[in-house]
């Protein structure tokens, strides 16, 4: 019997711990795991996930648990054999849609029976129901691809295990800046095989429909879902411009906590109180449809506006801006030596990843770009400043000091370059803020 996609060996090992992982980790300031004690542990399961960010989005779930992961991506990337193999080697099989020919959907038999393997052996197998990613806090219709293989799964199920369903939510701080958050929540597995048994009498195009109810209410859970439809921008805004303000946020943290009994942590208070502030509007909609449509037009005004002006939410939300302008001006004169320091230290990851983004057309590549770049230089820089140490300084120590100072030298040029970027918009904001319109 040869060998199965799930099988994972030595080499793919190697790649995932000491390259790929620990990699991931630094290309987020903030990178958070929450719920794993929701993972089945008895039975086969599917992992299913928002898809909003292209390749990060697998790659955060891949580094969330040590072990194997089966992942399913459209076919059309494995066209090319070279990229084929190398996408079966990081466990990736293709799905067909209907823009790949009739006769290439039905090659997803055999896809289904390999998913259904993979799930079998205990692999949790990865995928990603809305079918296309996407760069909003929102949800596309789920596909049927997942509830075809699932109910598969649970027809050819001969060992009496239970076959499961994973919600995740992945909710990240910024879609396109590098160096941002990533949160990774597992919400409460949906028990696919004791929702079939109890509605055995119903056809499967309803059970399916009913799973797909339920699973995309349970994703939703689990991120700062905002409705998608035309004030799906002021919405997010609002939350955005609420959160981001100090007192707004300590005092509706408090409030949440106090409601729910718990402490939260990390990037769970930030979505909290997100979803909060999402979820007041919404309430207002309903309840108060004019005072609401008032907000969200002064909000989508003033979101506009901002942007149209090169100031940042985060300039728009201080409660302060005279106290943030001075205290941000002082910091950037401290922290410029070492700022020119790793701006030279890392041009070989940071410029190629420049060069790469300003030909991709999706902004929602531009961190896999960049994450892929800084994967295949990072070793090859430090091999190279060491080279170049050790024959500056003839003192070892020297030379030593002088390496360990370029190992976070990627990771400070970027954050250092987003809080220029801050400050510069905290000085505009001051300036301009009389010209904004009223929110």
């Amino acid at each position: 019997m040869g060998k199965k996609i799930q099988d994972a060996g030595i080499s793919y090992y190697f790649l995932k711990e000491f390259c790929v992982d620990p990699i991931l980790r630094s290309s987020y300031s903030k990178y958070q795991i929450e719920g794993m004690e929701n993972l089945p542990t008895d039975g086969s399961v599917i992992w299913a996930t928002n898809h909003s960010n292209a390749l990060m989005d697998a790659l955060v779930l891949l580094a969330s648990t040590r072990t194997p992961k089966v992942f399913i991506a459209r076919a059309d990337i494995f066209k090319k054999k070279f990229i084929a193999d190398i996408l079966t080697f990081l466990k990736i099989m293709p799905i067909y849609r209907i823009r790949d020919g009739f006769d290439s959907v039905k090659r997803n038999d055999a896809v289904i029976e390999k998913a259904v393997d993979v799930m079998s052996s205990g692999t949790p197998l990865i995928i990603f129901p809305e079918a296309t990613h996407r760069t909003k806090h929102s949800l596309l219709k789920l596909s049927k691809g997942i509830f075809h293989i699932t109910i598969s799964l649970y027809e050819k199920s001969k060992n009496g295990k239970p076959v499961y369903i994973q919600p995740i939510g992945i909710e990240y701080g910024d879609y396109f800046r590098f160096r941002s958050t990533a949160l990774v929540r597992y919400g409460r597995p949906i028990n696919v095989t004791e929702f079939l048994d109890k509605n055995s009498e119903l056809t499967q195009p309803v059970q399916m429909q009913m799973l797909r109810e339920v699973l995309t209410e349970r994703m939703a859970e689990l991120i700062a879902y905002v409705p998608d439809d035309e004030d799906y921008d002021a919405i997010w805004e609002y939350a955005k411009v609420h959160t981001n303000n100090k007192n707004s946020f300590n005092t509706t943290i408090e409030k949440i906590e106090s409601k729910e009994g718990k402490k939260l942590k990390g990037l769970m208070r930030r979505q909290a109180v997100n979803r909060y502030f999402i979820d007041s509007i919404l309430t207002l909609k309903k309840e108060k449809p004019e005072e609401a449509q008032k907000v969200l037009q002064q909000t989508e005004a003033l979101r506009l506006w901002r942007i149209q002006n090169g100031i940042s939410v985060y300039s728009v939300s201080s409660d302060n801006i005279k106290r943030d302008v001075t205290v941000k001006s002082l910091l950037t004169l401290i922290g410029m030596p070492y700022y020119l320091f790793s701006m030279v230290a890392s041009l070989l990851i940071w410029l190629p990843s420049l060069l790469i983004i300003s030909k991709i057309k999706d902004d929602a590549f531009y961190n896999s770009a960049r994450f892929c770049v800084k994967l295949g230089t990072y070793l090859l820089t430090l091999i190279i400043w060491a080279i170049i140490f050790f024959n500056l300084f003839t003192a070892p120590w020297a030379a030593i000091v002088a390496l360990l100072a370029v190992v976070p030298a990627h990771s400070y040029f970027i954050e250092f370059s987003e809080y220029l970027r801050k400050c510069v918009s905290d000085w505009r904001w001051l300036l301009k803020r009389k010209k904004a319109p009223k929110a």
